[in-house]
C-alpha cells in the first residue's frame, strides 16, 4: 500500500528522505523538489477545477 502511494505522489517519498537527511545541500534539493512537485499537483487541481 505504502508502495503504490509513493508512485503515485513521489512527493510524500522525499519527504520521508528528507526527515532524515542530515546534510543541507541534499535537505534545500529535497525541499526544492518536493515543492516542484507540489506546485504542479496544485495546477493540475486548479485546471480540473475550472
Amino acid at each position: 500500500m505504502e508502495r503504490q502511494i509513493e508512485q503515485a505522489e513521489p512527493w510524500r517519498a522525499l519527504c520521508q528522505q528528507a526527515v532524515v537527511e542530515k546534510d543541507v545541500d541534499k535537505l534545500i534539493q529535497l525541499t526544492k523538489e518536493i515543492n516542484r512537485l507540489l506546485t504542479e499537483k496544485d495546477d493540475r487541481q486548479e485546471v480540473v477545477r475550472c
